[in-house]
């Protein structure tokens, strides 16, 4: 066998147990699992989340569609379109889980199914995490503020002095052109100016 042909096999057994290790690994650290198939009926369940879910075993669950075991579940969206939502709160009763999940395919690429893991089954894991995020965004908010107040005008039609007729409709003229996308030429006894409303 060519060294070529030994480091190929050798990188496909390392990732078949990769991902094996991962697999299990996840299964063991996370407060629940489950896969479903392409119609969205649940095909397996650790025990951990039957439990967590309130069912007698885990193979209560088994061909049952999800939404019946978990109402707000969003694993048939994740077979529907092949895209994982890989970090989303979902809400099972009075708890709150972090949850993540995942497409499954075949080796063409096919979608067959999707796995979920329950990551947390306390958000107060994640309350660093939620503090950041809240600042962030809190941060943004006050940096809308402050460019809305920097694009806003300096002069508006109220800045303009002056009440008589000829006042009043070149104020009228002015509020029609700049509700259009035109171009403007004005003309007066202090120079001329042209400029784009």
């Amino acid at each position: 066998m060519k060294l070529e042909e030994r480091f190929l096999n050798g990188a496909d057994e390392i990732r078949r147990l990769a991902m094996q290790t991962l697999f299990e690994r996840l299964d063991s650290l996370c407060e629940g699992a489950i896969a479903v198939d392409q119609q969205a009926r649940v095909v397996w369940m650790n025990d951990k989340y039957a439990r967590k879910l309130g069912l007698v075993s885990a193979d209560a669950a088994l061909g049952r569609e999800v939404e019946e075991v978990i109402p707000n579940s969003l694993m048939r969206q994740v077979v529907q379109t092949g895209e994982p939502i890989l970090l989303d709160i979902m809400e099972f009763g009075e708890e709150q889980f972090v949850v993540t999940r995942m497409p499954l395919n075949d080796e063409h690429g096919r979608v067959i199914g999707a796995i979920g893991f329950v990551l947390y089954d306390r958000l107060q894991y994640l309350k660093p995490l939620v503090t950041k995020f809240a600042r962030l965004q809190l941060d943004l908010v006050e940096a809308h503020k402050r460019l809305a107040a920097q694009r806003r005008p300096r002069y508006t039609f109220a800045s303009i002095i002056g009440s008589s007729p000829a006042m009043l409709e070149l104020k009228r003229h002015a509020r029609r052109a700049a509700e259009q996308d035109a171009t403007v030429l004005l003309l007066g006894e202090t120079g001329t100016a042209r400029g784009g409303c």
